[in-house]
């Protein structure tokens, strides 16, 4: 017997868009709320697929890459415009549909994995798309979510610092638009760098680790115990940002303010390191008439080139200038740059599809 496609009455209930959701965890919540297996879903979208068959597909394993035919079948399914799921879904956006209609697993690079969704303000079960950013808290301040290891959530509530510490970065990022968050992944990567190598808050951050019940993972949670620091840091970044153009600008003096964030109040030759790297690209310079139309335009293009202006506003979406990545080694690069091998500051850890080119 030919089972009949299905149709916008089989599919009566329609499950809540989450902004930056990935195509596989839109489709699964869609058919469970309405009784289905995800098999008749995807053939009615007309994607022709084996299905894994350990319980898959499963939305933080693969993704579904959807075709424009595709997405108006779905559109018409869950009777909403095509517009409308492409602003919601990253994986529908028009410059991202294929072809043809396929399943791919995600791929195994930091930054690839989609993050669990927060269950507490979002449906429990959803994915996002990291879109190359590893974490970030969630808007309710109740969790942090992140994509390494297959993706995990952390309570924050037992440290209330971290709650501060979004609120710090949110009123920072509406100060300074997209500046602030850049000079937060900034401050974030020199954090980063302070607590592999055990430094500047450490005792600190052992502490937050043991409140949040993650004594035995603190490799998962570094991220989120020196987000507080790192909020900090940005703060004066941006007071170095504003001075370095100005006559008589000194960057010892303001390593020195920095050294007031750690514990013992003084900065190590081993714990500038990660300062002097930044200070390299954030150099002290003569003053010049700043481009663009407004405020913000002008702040951003003071900014080194190594910052790249975020597609997207809001919190944890601009890159660093430091690429050093965690999770490999700080130290020593993984692969070389064929182009400057390994000397320019884009590059030093790992290659740099846009390399600077030898440092001047």
């Amino acid at each position: 017997m030919t089972t009949a496609p299905l149709a916008a009455d089989d599919v009566p209930i329609r499950v809540p868009l989450i902004h930056g959701e990935t195509n596989l965890s839109y489709l699964l919540r869609t058919a469970t709320a309405n009784g289905l297996a995800l098999g008749p879903l995807l053939d009615a979208l007309g994607l022709a697929l084996e299905l894994p068959e350990d319980g898959g597909p499963l939305p933080q394993r693969e993704e579904v890459h959807l075709s424009p035919e595709a997405l108006d079948r779905l559109a018409v399914l869950v009777e909403r415009e095509p517009e409308q799921l492409a602003r919601a879904l990253p994986g529908v956006h028009p410059d991202r549909l294929a072809e043809t209609p396929y399943l791919e697993p995600w791929p195994g690079e930091f930054g690839a994995g989609p993050l669990p969704a927060c269950p507490l303000c979002m449906e429990p079960g959803a994915w996002l798309a990291a879109e190359g950013h590893r974490w970030r808290p969630c808007g309710c301040g109740r969790r942090w979510m992140a994509g390494d290891d297959a993706g995990y959530l952390v309570d924050t509530g037992p440290v209330p610092a971290l709650g501060r510490a979004l609120r710090g970065h949110r009123e920072f990022v509406h100060r300074l638009g997209p500046v602030g968050d850049a000079l937060l992944a900034d401050a974030h990567q020199v954090a980063l760098w302070w607590w592999v190598h055990g430094q500047v808050a450490a005792e600190e951050w052992r502490a937050y680790e043991d409140a949040l019940g993650l004594s035995r993972h603190r490799r998962r949670v570094a991220p989120v115990v020196v987000y507080p620091l790192a909020v900090a840091l940005a703060e004066l970044m941006w007071k170095w940002e504003e001075r370095r153009r100005k006559p008589r600008a000194s960057a010892e003096e303001w390593v020195e303010a920095v050294a007031e964030l750690a514990a013992a109040g003084t900065l190590t030759r081993r714990e500038r390191e990660p300062l002097n790297y930044w200070l390299e690209q954030h150099r002290a310079e003569v003053a010049a008439k700043p481009r663009g139309r407004t405020a913000t335009e002008r702040r951003w293009n003071r900014l080194p080139a190594l910052h790249e202006r975020p597609a997207e506003h809001g919190l944890h979406r601009a890159p660093s200038c430091l690429m050093w990545v965690y999770g490999l080694p700080l130290t020593s690069t993984t692969a070389v740059c064929e182009r400057c091998n390994g000397r320019a500051p884009s590059c030093r850890w790992v290659p740099y599809a846009k390399c600077t080119g030898l440092p001047k």
